[in-house]
């Protein structure tokens, strides 16, 4: 496959090379000592995520009698666990991301009467979409940077064995070193970079991911539209068949050459599905905790006297806001894909198929039948389906705990 035209492909090539998610898969990509760099950079990237999420379980036993770092530290175990989990399954399933990554070309269909501008489209949304979340993951990666310095003056009290207490400054991720609060606060700054490289890959990793993946369910839910709309306008062409007393076998030859464009894509839905599943059925977990989470802190936060505006809920609501915002764009881009496929009997029942031949019309019923048995959607499990309706269910779930912890807290004081 040749990328080096950017603008022959609905994926954001450009933001793929700039994170190294590209050459993370390309099978030519520079060596060092025999194996892809850049995969050995994922390497360290993974091992580096795996001890920190030892580091914040290991850190949470000494926090047992602080609930908001408590709950804090989970959340944290669980972002960068997935993080680093995307990174992981990405470079061990690199080759056959590579031979599906073809789907996304502007030229991939073979039909030439396609309309290439729904494609154009569909990059210009993969573009704008892809950059609309390296905005939102950046600004919580900066936020989670750089908040130790808006909170010089807090620290935080750590009872050890023989109820010692020692009091560590407010850093990125708060991990419980076994030192001195003398020695930490003095080395401050060595121990800030450790966990903010930490929180900079975790960045790093999820603005990589969703970028292919953003660009793959654009690349799908565009490329059904493209095959279900030519469905659609097939028979009203004036060079195709005009005249399907005269022209039947060209009509013919059209439809089975859409039919082969459409099981190409399903080819590739399927493998890409594959790699999908379990990192959706992760996120889908993992994203849901979080916002629950975050939402809970925020709430606690406040009604412990944090004003709204303070430094922890600050960088709690920049967190959450793009936690919800993907959640909802992951569900709607499957629910896109799933009513493009869906749409393709419709579109094959909205042609001109009453004036065609038998030999069309059988073609045509047996197409559809093939279309009703394909049950291509993305579950996880063997009933719930991706798509809006997931959504739903997670932000009302969040609204009901919160709405209970308000109750709560109201007869509370009310007492």
């Amino acid at each position: 496959m040749n990328f080096n035209d950017e603008k022959n492909y609905i994926f954001n090539l450009r933001l793929m090379k700039i994170t190294g998610f590209y050459q993370l898969i390309y099978p030519s990509a520079p060596k060092c000592f025999g194996f892809n760099a850049y995969k050995v950079a994922a390497a360290i990237e993974v091992m580096t995520g795996v001890l920190s999420v030892s580091f914040l379980f290991s850190s949470s036993y000494y926090y047992l009698d602080n609930t908001n770092e408590l709950m804090s530290h989970f959340m944290l175990v669980v972002a960068i666990f997935f993080s680093t989990f995307k990174i992981f399954w990405v470079s061990r399933n690199s080759k056959t991301i590579w031979n599906n990554l073809d789907m996304t070309s502007i030229n991939f269909l073979s039909y030439t009467g396609h309309k290439k501008e729904i494609l154009q489209n569909a990059r210009a949304k993969s573009i704008s979409t892809t950059i609309l979340f390296v905005i939102l993951w950046s600004s919580v990666t900066v936020a989670w940077c750089i908040s130790p310095f808006f909170v010089k003056d807090v620290y935080l009290n750590v009872k050890f064995k023989d109820d010692e207490i020692r009091r560590f400054r407010y850093n990125s991720l708060n991990y419980v070193y076994p030192i001195s609060g003398e020695s930490y606060n003095e080395h401050f700054l060595y121990f800030y970079v450790v966990e903010m490289l930490q929180v900079v890959f975790w960045g790093h990793g999820t603005v990589a991911y969703d970028t292919f993946v953003i660009s793959i369910c654009i690349s799908i839910a565009f490329q059904l539209k493209t095959i279900a709309v030519s469905y659609i306008s097939l028979n009203d062409r004036k060079g195709d068949v005009k005249n399907l007393k005269d022209n039947d076998l060209e009509a013919i030859f059209n439809l089975k050459l859409l039919i082969q464009d459409q099981q190409n894509m399903f080819k590739k839905i399927k493998e890409i599905y594959k790699i999908f599943q379990p990192v959706t059925y992760v996120q889908l977990a993992a994203q849901s905790m979080l916002i629950i989470l975050q939402a809970y802190m925020i709430f606690i936060n406040h009604y412990n006297g944090f004003s709204l505006l303070s430094v922890p809920i600050i960088k709690l609501v920049v967190t959450v806001a793009p936690n919800i915002i993907h959640l909802f764009i992951t569900c709607y881009l499957y629910s896109d894909i799933n009513y493009q496929k869906d749409s393709m009997n419709f579109a094959l029942y909205s042609s001109d198929w009453t004036a065609m031949s038998i030999s069309y019309k059988k073609m045509l019923l047996f197409t559809m039948r093939m279309n009703d048995a394909e049950k291509l959607k993305l579950k996880i499990s063997l009933r719930k389906i991706v798509n809006l309706e997931m959504f739903a269910s997670v932000m009302h779930l969040t609204y009901s705990i919160i709405s209970v912890l308000a109750k709560s807290y109201g007869n509370t004081n009310t007492k």
